[in-house]
C-alpha cells in the first residue's frame, strides 16, 4: 500500500478551529516541528485561539492564498471544516505537498486497537455508546473524534491495551492516508452535506473510504437495510458483519422485539429493546451496531464475549444530550430535545415512532437535500408543523399540506407549538437543518430549546 510519507518538519495546519486546528498545532509544535497555522478569519476574530497556540506557532490569517506555500511547507494538515477545493489545497497538491487529516496525522503515533464509526445519522450516539460498554467491561477505553475531543489531543494518554472508540465524518475521511481502523462501521448514507459534495455518490464514497487500508482480519460493520452502502461493500476486503431491522439472516437483528446477534454459529437473544434508555427503532439500530463492534473487537483482543452482559451494558446507557432527549412534560405535552437531528433521515427516524401525536419544530439553513421526501414521511405522523429559521419561505412551499406556522424566535415557536398541540402530545424539536442561521450550533440551539423549557415550567414564560 502506497502511504504518504511525511518527511521534513515544515508543516501547514489549514483552519484554525478550537478544536481540530488548536490541538494539531500544540501536538506539532510540542514535538518540535515548524508549524504555521492558518485561517481565512482574521486575526482578531482567533483571539481566543491565539491565546492557547503555542507561542512558537506562526500565524497567517485574513487569507488562504495559494501564496503561502511559497514558504516552502512539507506536509500539509487540513481541518475538516476547510473544503479540499479551496485553492490553497489545490496548489498544495499540484506541487504534491502531501495534504492530511487530523484524523490520519494520530494515527501514525497511535497503539492500540481502534473502531472507527461513520454514517450520516447517529454516529455520536453509536459512539459513546460503543465506548460506554467496553468501559462498563473494564477495557481502557477512549472516547473521540468528531465527537468532542480531537483524537490528536487523545494521542498521549493511548497505550498497547487502549481501545480508540473514533466517531468519523466524511470531512475527516476524505484526506486519510493509512488510518487503518481494526473494526469500521457505517450506520447508514443517506443526503446530507450536498453543498460541499457534487452528489451522493461522492458523499458516500467518501464515508466508504473509512474500510479502504482494511485487511481481511479486520473487521467492517453495516446496516444491512441501506441499498446506497449495499453498493459499495463488494470492494471492502475486510469482515463483513451487519445488522437489520428486519432481515434475521443479519449478524445483529430483531426478533420479537429483541437484540439477537448470531456469532460462532450460535445465536444469542442480548435485551429486550424495552429495557433501554434510549429510544426508537433508530436507537435499536444504534445498539446492534455498537454490539457488533464491541464484539468484534473483544474477540480481536481475545477477550471473553459476555452477551448478556453486553445487553445490560447498553440499557444501562442514558444517552446524549440533543438526540431525542426527554426533557420532561409541562401542561400535559412531553417536550423532546432532538436538535442534532440536521439531516432529512434523522428527522424521519426522529418521527417513526410518532402516530400523529407530535408537533414538530422544523427548519433552520439548508444544506442541499431533498426536503420534500420528508414531507412525504411526515404524513401520519405529526399534528402539526412549526417553522423556525431561513428556510420558512422555501418549507412553507414544501409542507404547505401541513398548513405550518412560522415564528421569528424558537421561543415562538414553542408558543405556537403549545397552541397547537393536545395534552399526550410531544413537542419535538427535530429541525432536519444546520443551526447556523440562529444558533452558534446544534448544541446552542438544543440548550436554548431546553430553557424554553425549564422557564415554562418555573412561569415564567406564558403561553395561553
Amino acid at each position: 500500500m502506497y502511504m504518504i510519507r511525511l518527511n521534513g518538519n515544515k508543516v501547514l495546519v489549514v483552519g484554525l478551529g478550537k478544536r481540530t486546528g488548536l490541538a494539531a498545532c500544540n501536538f506539532l509544535s510540542a514535538r518540535g516541528y515548524d508549524v504555521t497555522g492558518n485561517d481565512v478569519k482574521d486575526r482578531s476574530d482567533l483571539t481566543e485561539i491565539v491565546e492557547k497556540l503555542n507561542p512558537s506557532v506562526r500565524i497567517v490569517a485574513g487569507h488562504q492564498s495559494p501564496t503561502i506555500l511559497n514558504d516552502g511547507f512539507d506536509f500539509v494538515v487540513l481541518s475538516p471544516g476547510v473544503p479540499r477545493s479551496i485553492p490553497l489545497i489545490v496548489e498544495a497538491q499540484k506541487r504534491h505537498i502531501p495534504v492530511i487529516s487530523e484524523i490520519e496525522l494520530a494515527f501514525r503515533f497511535m497503539k492500540g486497537y481502534i473502531i472507527g464509526i461513520t454514517g450520516t445519522d447517529g454516529k455520536s450516539t453509536t459512539t459513546a455508546l460503543t465506548g460506554h460498554i467496553l468501559k462498563e467491561l473494564g477495557e481502557k477505553t477512549i472516547v473521540g473524534g468528531n465527537i468532542g475531543i480531537p483524537l490528536i489531543g487523545l494521542v498521549d494518554s493511548i497505550d498497547d491495551e487502549t481501545v480508540s472508540v473514533i466517531e468519523l465524518s466524511s470531512f475527516q475521511l476524505e484526506t486519510i492516508d493509512s488510518f487503518r481502523p481494526d473494526v469500521a462501521a457505517i450506520l447508514n448514507i443517506t443526503p446530507d452535506h450536498l453543498d460541499r459534495y457534487a452528489n451522493m455518490e461522492e458523499y458516500a464514497l467518501a464515508k466508504m473510504r473509512i474500510a479502504k487500508n482494511q485487511k481481511p482480519e479486520d473487521v467492517f460493520v453495516y446496516y444491512a437495510d441501506d441499498e446506497r452502502i449495499a453498493q459499495y461493500v463488494a470492494h471492502v476486503a475486510a469482515t463483513q458483519l451487519t445488522f437489520s431491522l428486519t432481515d434475521d439472516r443479519a449478524d445483529a437483528f430483531l426478533c420479537d422485539g429483541a437484540i439477537s446477534v448470531r456469532w460462532g454459529g450460535l445465536l444469542h437473544r442480548m435485551l429486550d429493546v424495552r429495557e433501554m434508555k434510549l429510544v426508537g427503532l433508530h436507537n435499536a439500530l444504534n445498539a446492534m451496531a455498537s454490539a457488533l463492534m464491541v464484539c468484534a473487537i473483544l474477540a480481536r483482543m481475545d477477550r471473553p464475549i459476555d452477551f448478556l452482559e453486553i445487553g445490560q451494558c447498553i440499557a444501562r446507557f442514558s444517552g446524549l444530550p440533543h438526540r431525542m432527549e426527554t426533557l420532561g412534560e409541562f401542561a400535559g405535552r412531553i417536550f423532546i430535545n432532538d436538535s442534532k437531528a440536521t439531516t432529512v433521515g434523522a428527522v424521519e427516524m426522529a418521527v417513526r415512532n410518532f402516530t400523529g401525536n407530535a408537533v414538530l419544530i422544523l427548519g433552520g439553513r439548508t444544506k442541499g437535500d431533498d426536503y420534500s421526501r420528508l414531507a412525504k414521511n411526515l404524513k401520519g405522523k405529526i399534528r402539526a408543523l412549526v417553522l423556525i429559521g431561513e428556510s420558512q419561505d422555501e418549507f412553507k412551499k414544501i409542507f404547505s399540506e401541513f398548513a405550518p406556522r412560522c415564528a421569528d424566535s424558537l421561543e415562538d415557536a414553542v408558543r405556537e407549538a403549545l397552541s397547537m398541540s393536545h395534552p399526550g402530545d410531544s413537542i419535538l424539536l427535530s429541525p432536519a437543518c444546520a443551526s447556523f442561521d440562529m444558533f452558534t450550533n446544534y448544541e446552542h440551539r438544543g440548550e436554548v430549546f431546553r430553557t424554553i423549557f425549564e422557564k415554562l415550567k418555573r412561569g415564567e414564560i406564558s403561553w395561553t
